[in-house]
């Protein structure tokens, strides 16, 4: 594996600043569409920059897979639950799910898993990857985790930004355990498919 540069590591966190401010704050196509192509494009220059790419599991991580995204859904079953008791919270929550509202199912289901799989090439593959080169793991991970709540800042949504920090720490934990996308990416496809589409909370 080939060290990360800073400037390249700089470069696409702008980037990514500037996706996300397109995926949630412009109305070129629909949202879907927006954050499809945002996510490919950041990937494939996490690529050329030197991220990984390994998104091919093996046998010993389909436990931690399983595992790691039944507690990430029921995490944020609790966290929903308790966000119920918070008007502004619950709010923003409610308008997440509105997202897929009116929405073919299938393109909902092929959208979500292309977005996570392009997002941990990005966030975990390339964002957690260089930190990780760079600084010790507890740090690497919380780093990791704040920059992809924050980036989230466009959607202007709490409950968003909020849920982005958790999953980012949760995922960018199990990075640090297996070191492959893969087992981050059928995670985040899982609990993308089980939260917007099989046990939605709303």
């Amino acid at each position: 594996m080939k060290k990360i540069k800073s400037g390249s590591f700089v470069l696409l966190v702008i980037f990514l600043f500037f996706g996300w401010y397109f995926a949630f704050q412009t109305n070129l196509f629909d949202f879907w569409i927006r954050m499809t192509l945002t996510t490919l494009v950041a990937a494939v220059l996490a690529i050329i920059m030197g991220g990984k790419v390994n998104i091919v599991p093996n046998r010993l991580e389909i436990p931690i897979i399983i595992i790691v995204s039944i507690f990430s859904y029921v995490l944020f079953l609790i966290l929903d639950l308790i966000s119920s008791f918070i008007p502004l919270f619950n709010a923003h929550i409610n308008s997440v799910y509105k997202l897929s509202e009116g929405q073919n199912v299938l393109k909902v289901v092929i959208t979500l898993l292309l977005i996570a799989f392009f997002e941990e090439i990005i966030w975990r593959g390339f964002i957690t990857e260089y930190l990780l080169q760079t600084l010790n793991i507890v740090p690497a991970i919380f780093i990791s985790s704040i920059l992809y709540s924050v980036v989230h800042i466009f959607t202007g949504n709490v409950a968003l930004i909020g849920g982005a920090f958790f999953l980012g720490l949760i995922l960018a934990f199990v990075y640090t355990i297996t070191g492959k996308v893969s087992t981050t990416a059928f995670i985040h496809a899982i609990w993308g498919l089980l939260v917007f589409l099989i046990f939605p909370f709303d």
